[in-house]
């Protein structure tokens, strides 16, 4: 089958799987080596039809958060959207695309997150994809008594709710506790608020590039900020799952 991917996360697990994906996102930039020769048909948030069409696709895969509703109403080859919103949600998910595309790999990463799953985590905060920052944050004040905040964005400052992907990693890794955590999915919050709670910080490298403003976010806020990776923590395909099999 010819499949056009407009979720950066399967798009990176589909072709690992063997899948034949012949159209992406900008986004979509992992595995770096293979995507680099695949069009472009726009982005997770709009897509160009007419190049869709040019690549003549069986199959168009949407995720239900990643994209837009109008996306999927409007496109003109047959689809697959997926909802993705835990951890819990990736055997049935996998499950789901091998039956569409009819691909056995899939099925099989499948039972590896099952089995991940099926392990009870209580890991220490060093396990946490840290990237190196530019302030002199050191991994050790993960380790104090302060929570800590996940932050996504900047300006406003955001972070992420109970029920999304990100925060269900947290969950399973035994860390549910230690996160400030929010009804809402994605909530904005007051720098004075954030102050109050006295956090340490830790800044996503995406879908905010905080890897260049660690030590002014840092000083703002008046907080220790630690840098962290990531992609394992919401491409919900085989990069998390790599990522949580390392655990």
């Amino acid at each position: 089958m010819r499949v056009v991917s407009m979720v950066p996360s399967w798009t990176e697990t589909l072709i690992e799987c063997g899948v034949n994906v012949v159209g992406r996102t900008r986004y979509c930039i992992h595995p770096a080596n293979k995507v680099a020769s695949l069009p472009v048909v726009g982005g997770t948030k709009d897509v160009q039809w007419s190049k869709v069409a040019a690549l003549a696709p069986d199959m168009v895969i949407f995720d239900k958060e990643e994209n837009t509703l109008e996306m999927a109403q409007t496109c003109p080859s047959p689809y697959f959207a997926t909802e993705v919103k835990s951890v819990h949600d990736m055997p049935q998910a996998l499950e789901l695309l091998s039956q569409q595309l009819g691909s056995d790999a899939l099925l099989e990463l499948s039972a590896r997150y099952r089995a991940v799953l099926a392990e009870k985590k209580a890991c220490a905060p060093a396990v946490l994809p840290l990237l190196p920052g530019d302030t002199a944050s050191s991994a050790s004040v993960l380790n104090d008594q302060r929570k800590w905040l996940y932050l996504i964005w900047r300006k406003p400052f955001m972070s992420v709710g109970r029920d999304t992907f990100i925060y269900s990693v947290f969950e399973h890794l035994g860390f549910a506790d230690k996160v400030l955590t929010f009804d809402e999915r994605y909530p904005a919050l007051e720098e004075e608020w954030i102050r109050e709670q006295n956090p340490v910080l830790l800044c996503s490298s995406e879908p905010y590039p905080f890897a260049g403003k660690l030590a002014q976010t840092s000083a703002e806020l008046e907080l220790d900020a630690v840098l962290i990776d990531g992609e394992p923590m919401c491409w919900y395909g085989v990069r998390s799952l790599r990522y949580l099999e390392s655990m």
